[in-house]
């Protein structure tokens, strides 16, 4: 008999062998290859901001910054590989949190369902 330990790994590398995670981590290279570029860009225009947003209205630069980071972020996350990146991400936390929930019902009924 199995104990918890190989459970969870076999739980794990069911997960990690799925088509949608085996997926996920091809998007993830294709993503860090053909758009650094712009993650860069916005990685810049949030730090950027985030620091101007902490002075708020006395930082004179705070709303070209906001405007800027609004902008990468749109132009970022509006790509085809980054909307199938997440598309991917949210499908496998809701098949882990369905599995999750399906353990705390065979254990006891007094778990609360869909609390993470």
């Amino acid at each position: 008999m199995k104990d918890i330990y190989d459970l969870a790994e076999d739980y794990a590398d069911k997960v990690i062998n799925s088509p949608d995670f085996q997926r996920l981590l091809e998007v993830k290279e294709e993503i860090k290859r053909t758009l650094s570029g712009k993650i860069m860009a916005f990685k810049t225009a949030e730090a950027k901001y985030l620091e101007a947003k902490e002075y708020e209205k006395y930082h004179p630069d705070l709303e070209e910054y906001k405007k800027r980071f609004l902008e990468t972020k749109t132009k970022l996350f509006s790509e085809s590989l980054v909307k199938e990146y997440k598309e991917l991400e949210t499908k496998i936390q809701e098949k882990l949190n369905q599995d999750i929930n399906d353990l705390k019902k065979s254990v006891s009924n007094k778990f609360k369902l869909n609390y993470f």
